[in-house]
């Protein structure tokens, strides 16, 4: 999308905020640019999301009234008849998690033990955020999406059972080393978006 086009936007999506002017945008950096489209379109769906409400509800009731109950055994939710369902709801990981997870897979360093969740996190990956820094991995523990948080980082961990309370050496998209404390896995694999991580 041209970066004209990203300024329109944004002036839709924040009416009145003093960085989309046009005597600002030129100088504001490209990926602050691109998140703040990405995630001005998220609220907008959120927005329209709620609006539709009532009338996903009435043709939900709609459908159920006229159902057969022996040929159709599940019955359709309120939530079948959305147009705007938000991409991060319900059990689907942020989107920048799964756009960093999918840029992983594209540099061929995703480990072989992180695929159990593949599938459900790049769900709602964003083809315009290209994420700074994609993740710390590990020998059994990856932290995807890292961003400074006081002392540690946030993330998505993506952990097996064997570096539960262990400390691990992650390396970053530069080959940077990070020694990180991993918290306690209760179960033998994990995938948990906004854990910190510390020495």
């Amino acid at each position: 999308m041209p970066l004209e086009e990203y300024f329109w936007r944004l002036k839709a999506f924040y009416p009145g905020d003093p960085e989309f002017t046009w005597e600002k945008y030129s100088s504001l950096p490209y990926p602050y640019v691109v998140t703040a489209y990405v995630r001005g379109s998220d609220l907008y769906r959120e927005r329209m999301h709620d609006q539709e409400r009532p009338t996903a509800m009435v043709s939900a009731l709609l459908a159920n009234s006229q159902r057969d109950p022996k040929k159709n055994k599940k019955p359709p939710t309120w939530e079948d008849f959305s147009f705007y369902k938000p991409r991060n709801g319900g059990s689907t990981a942020n989107y920048v998690y799964g756009s960093a997870m999918l840029e992983m897979a594209k540099k061929r360093r995703l480990p072989g033990w992180a695929l159990f969740c593949f599938k459900e996190v790049v769900e709602t990956a964003s083809a315009a955020y290209v994420p700074a820094m994609c993740a710390f991995v590990a020998e059994d523990a990856m932290l995807l999406h890292p961003v400074r948080a006081g002392e540690g980082w946030e993330g998505m961990l993506i952990a097996t059972e064997s570096a539960s309370e262990q400390e691990r050496v992650f390396v970053d998209d530069s080959g940077a080393k990070h020694v990180l404390r991993v918290p306690h896995v209760h179960t033998k694999v994990i995938c948990q978006e906004d854990v910190i991580l510390s020495r």
